[in-house]
């Protein structure tokens, strides 16, 4: 029987893990051997891992708090512009040279569907995958997955709305799962195109 590591795979449980781990060293770890300095050495080694996951989750938040306001100011003040744009090119005044210069003139964009090809990418959370897209001229993916080394893939959801959330129940409790994801283009309930490039993630819960 395969023994579980003792060290818990998320990053949020070995911080928790950590802390524990060296306030128990510090009166535990002479009556198991260790002498002053090894315990201050290992004490130290704890106390950077849990800064540096500290770090990237404060900076996580601080990331996903700034992706917030910028889709919140986007979503206000490109009305604003286009509301803008819009009286400008209904006055008398306006002319195709005025709107060039201004760069408001749309081009002609031809889409692709037989070789249109989704764009993806993954990240993990505690408790899930988040698998963020882009439309592109589309209404949306259809997205699939499958634990890394298996065939066939498995539909998973169609969004209309990145991020799409994939909560993952594991199959043994600490024991991280391989998966793989990839996903097509879907217009009018129809998919097409091509596969998205396949995306691969780690989960450990």
């Amino acid at each position: 029987m395969k023994s579980q590591d003792y060290l818990p795979h998320s990053e949020a449980e070995q911080a928790i893990w950590l802390t524990s781990f060296k306030t128990n060293l510090a009166t535990q770890g002479a009556a198991v051997g260790l002498v002053a300095a090894q315990i201050t050495t290992t004490t130290t080694s704890a106390n950077n891992i849990i800064v540096a996951l500290n770090d990237v989750e404060t900076k996580r938040v601080a990331y996903n708090q700034a992706t917030t306001q910028k889709e919140t100011v986007k979503k206000n003040e490109l009305k604003t512009l286009r509301d803008t744009v819009a009286k400008i090119k209904t006055n008398s005044g306006y002319t195709e040279a005025i709107g060039k210069s201004l760069g408001i003139v749309g081009g002609v964009v031809l889409f692709d569907a037989l070789n249109y090809k989704a764009t993806i990418t993954a990240e993990r959370f505690a408790g899930y995958i988040r698998i963020k897209f882009t439309k592109n001229g589309t209404d949306g993916i259809n997205l699939y997955h499958r634990k890394k080394g298996e065939v066939a893939w498995q539909f998973l959801a169609r969004d209309t709305k990145s991020p799409y959330d994939d909560h993952i129940t594991l199959e043994t409790a600490g024991q991280p799962e391989h998966w793989e994801y990839r996903a097509y283009g879907v217009i009018d309930d129809a998919e097409i195109g091509q596969a998205s490039d396949i995306i691969e993630m780690v989960f450990g819960g």
